[in-house]
């Protein structure tokens, strides 16, 4: 995974706003008409590769400010497309609501090659965006569509799914690695297993397959799209996103829909990858259709 970024600074009417984005070659002036209905509320706009689903850039302006303004969306590669997701808090709740309860639109950016410009005139042909969680290393309250607290470790795993690919968060009570697998065969055989080590915002996560009942090894391929975390004296944070199906032999393919068992583990205080767990449990989550 490339921890190669910087940061890109978004202009609103004056007010700067920062966010992180990857390292990229091209921009796009956006433009926005007619939004009086939405004056004063909250705005949200994200953007993400169409084809892995990488969460590009995020931002989030607290009041629009006017009928008319601008953002400029930079950093994006020549030759990519993305989705531009971005919608209006109308019942102000500090949440993505599926319309008509807040007002979401999706705007596509099909083989960017040069620089743009582009006018969003307000309409009302709104679209459900499915706003899903950042992956920044903290878990908010009502973030994730789902979660799981596993009181034999202590341990609360979170998830949301599309179609395609699967958000986990991952806390534990330890400050040492944390890992989770997913559909193991026998105890880890054949199972699918990502496992991190924190050092305060630096993550340093593998993407492991179980070789045997009691061993796993490192896949020759990782299949981890974004990652982050975070960690205090009271515990670990990890949030990743991963395909379903990467069509990686060493990965056990997942599909929205699925029952799947899930092994949780950590250590309570060493960041050494091979260090035997602290604590280790069995459970089960749900996909989403």
């Amino acid at each position: 995974m490339s921890h190669n970024r910087r940061i890109s600074t978004l202009a609103l009417l004056g007010a700067a706003l920062t966010v992180v984005s990857v390292v990229a070659d091209v921009s796009l002036e956006l433009k926005f008409q007619d939004m009086s209905p939405h004056q004063g509320q909250a705005f949200y706009l994200r953007v993400t590769n169409t084809v892995t689903e990488e969460e590009i850039m995020r931002l989030s302006v607290a009041e629009i400010p006017a009928a008319a303004f601008e953002l400029e969306l930079s950093n994006l590669v020549i030759g990519e497309s993305y989705h531009v997701d971005l919608f209006a808090d109308v019942n102000g709740n500090g949440q993505y609501d599926v319309p008509s309860v807040d007002h979401a639109w999706r705007i596509d950016l099909p083989n960017m090659q040069s620089d743009r410009s582009l006018i969003f005139v307000y309409n009302t042909l709104f679209t459900d965006i499915g706003w899903p969680p950042a992956i920044d290393g903290i878990i908010a309250e009502g973030e994730y569509a789902h979660q799981l607290f596993d009181s034999a470790t202590g341990m609360t795993v979170y998830w949301a799914n599309s179609t395609n690919t699967l958000i986990v968060g991952l806390t534990s009570p330890g400050t040492g690695w944390l890992s989770i697998g997913f559909d193991p065969e026998r105890q880890m055989q054949g199972a699918n297993i990502f496992i991190a080590a924190i050092d305060g915002d630096v993550v340093t996560i593998e993407d492991h397959y179980g070789n045997s009942p009691v061993s796993h090894v490192q896949d020759a391929k990782p299949h981890i799209i974004q990652a982050a975390g975070s960690e205090t004296s009271d515990g670990s944070v990890l949030e990743f996103r991963i395909p379903l199906d990467s069509g990686d032999s060493q990965d056990k393919p997942l599909a929205a829909g699925d029952d799947i068992v899930i092994i949780l583990s950590y250590h309570r205080s060493n960041d050494n990858l091979t260090m035997r767990h602290t604590e280790r449990s069995t459970s089960t989550l749900v996909l989403d259709n």
